[in-house]
């Protein structure tokens, strides 16, 4: 490619681009929270819990090299004694958060229903994306490249002149759009059988890839 001359008639466009895609793979993200004054007994609880959520999980369809801790923590919470200003501790609760991958979409709402079931006390997040994302932002940015030529060109067309070589292209990655379905609120009821009952309506949606492209276009002297 030519270097852009200070003293060469340019024209310089902006193409742009934007790709619709269906997602094929949804993220989970899981938790349980269980609290004793024994840390113990509060680790061990959790721990059931969270064996519970797995073992649905995988009957569900999921493989366990799609199940992986995300974060465990123990935390001890605190009281004063009495009238005075020192702190005891109270009791111990203990987080465990679970990340699921799902690439069958139709088992979303299943691999939800059977982990609130099994225990879970939050569903922090439900993600629908895709599992090769280059691909599209190489479609984009080859449909954003063909635009900026077709507004060029067009362009020398209306106006009469002839168009040269491009000089200089850089590019922009706008962004990736998901369409996220709605985080459920935190803190859900133990036993809460309501979300099995009536089964989640979780809808993927689309994502969208925005490309944009400058492309710097010599135009070519009348001889």
């Amino acid at each position: 490619m030519q270097e852009e001359n200070p003293f060469n008639r340019t024209l310089k466009v902006i193409g742009q681009a934007t790709v619709n895609t269906v997602p094929d793979v949804c993220w989970m993200c899981f938790s349980v929270e269980t609290e004793n004054k024994n840390a113990s007994r509060a680790y061990h609880d959790n721990n059931r819990k969270i064996n519970q959520i797995i073992e649905k999980i995988e009957q569900a369809g999921i493989g366990n090299h799609n199940i992986k801790t995300a974060n465990f923590s123990i935390v001890p919470t605190y009281k004063m004694a009495g009238n005075s200003t020192r702190q005891t501790i109270e009791a111990y609760r203990i987080f465990h958060y679970l990340y699921v991958k799902i690439e069958e979409l139709d088992k979303v709402s299943v691999v939800l229903d059977e982990a609130v079931a099994a225990g879970a006390t939050g569903v922090h997040s439900i993600n629908f994306t895709v599992k090769n994302p280059e691909k599209h932002t190489a479609e984009a940015r080859a449909k954003a490249l063909l635009d900026a030529k077709t507004k060029a060109e067009k362009t020398a067309s209306a106006l009469g002149f002839k168009l040269g070589s491009p000089l200089s292209v850089s590019d922009s990655e706008t962004g990736q759009h998901l369409y996220r379905a709605a985080s459920m609120q935190d803190g859900l009821a133990e036993g809460d059988m309501s979300t099995r009952s009536k089964g989640a309506n979780l809808q993927p949606g689309e994502t969208s890839w925005k490309y944009e492209v400058y492309v710097t276009y010599e135009i070519e002297s009348e001889n």
